[in-house]
């Protein structure tokens, strides 16, 4: 492991989730720290007792709330971050059952949404792993219903109020993939989500189609890993041609 680079990654990582979600999150709280302050709370991880204690990083999880729906969270988890200066553990298919028995042990909310960042590459087999632990979740949590309180606060959205998809809303994320803002590349156009069902609406009846007839965006895209898309958002994709000018494009995400 090299520490200072792992560290950097880190200390970038939380600067990039800060900018992603700062739409839809309270990121306000998420000081802005140095290298060396990131360090220290990386050195710092949680007791090993902790029921939320994934890595020698821990220290640097952190909680949000949401903008609308002040009962909503979404914790993002360092999942097998070595000790600094130690070499890593592979992770394991057992990695999904540990982050599910947050759920099933009400550490977390049932509707709690997660971020997980893993300190190795996410194999194809462990993708799939997590894919399946996201379905699980939708269906545990589409038997256990949304809390009144949640209910409460997002029907109080009306048109803007977020579908039961919206929670339990799980992405994971490589740290080198993560450390790096692809939002800033000249090659990669501006995304952007729509969730309002009155926009939804407008954008089909221009393009004259249902939203299963639209081009796809998976919810396991890099981009809309960044937006945390969830099935049934609309993803409006912006070119600049150099024959058309700005361009709008629409992808539904499943």
């Amino acid at each position: 492991m090299d520490a200072n680079s792992t560290v950097k990654k880190v200390t970038a990582v939380r600067y990039n989730l800060k900018k992603y979600l700062a739409d839809e999150w309270r990121t306000d709280t998420i000081l802005d720290l140095s290298t060396s302050e990131v360090e220290s709370l990386y050195r710092s991880s949680k007791p090993m007792n902790s029921p939320m204690q994934f890595s020698n990083a821990s220290g640097c999880d952190f909680t949000l709330y949401h903008k609308t729906i002040p009962s909503h969270r979404i914790h993002i988890l360092h999942y097998n971050f070595p000790e600094i200066g130690k070499p890593s553990v592979k992770v394991n298919k057992t990695c999904a059952e540990k982050l599910s028995n947050l759920y099933k042990e009400g550490i977390i909310d049932p509707e709690d949404s997660l971020i997980i960042v893993f300190y190795n590459a996410i194999s194809e087999n462990l993708e799939k792993t997590m894919e399946d632990m996201y379905l699980t979740c939708q269906e545990e949590l589409t038997r256990a219903g949304i809390s009144e309180q949640i209910t409460s606060e997002n029907n109080a959205l009306g048109e803007k109020k977020l579908t039961k998809l919206h929670f339990r809303n799980i992405h994971v994320h490589h740290l080198d993939a993560l450390a790096i803002d692809i939002m800033l590349h000249v090659k990669v156009p501006r995304h952007e989500i729509v969730r309002d069902q009155v926009e939804i609406d407008t954008i089909l009846e221009r393009c004259n189609a249902r939203i299963n007839q639209l081009p796809v965006i998976l919810r396991t895209d890099p981009m809309a890993k960044r937006l945390r898309l969830a099935p049934g958002d609309i993803c409006k994709i912006t070119r600049i041609t150099q024959t058309a000018g700005k361009v709008d494009y629409y992808r539904a995400c499943k």
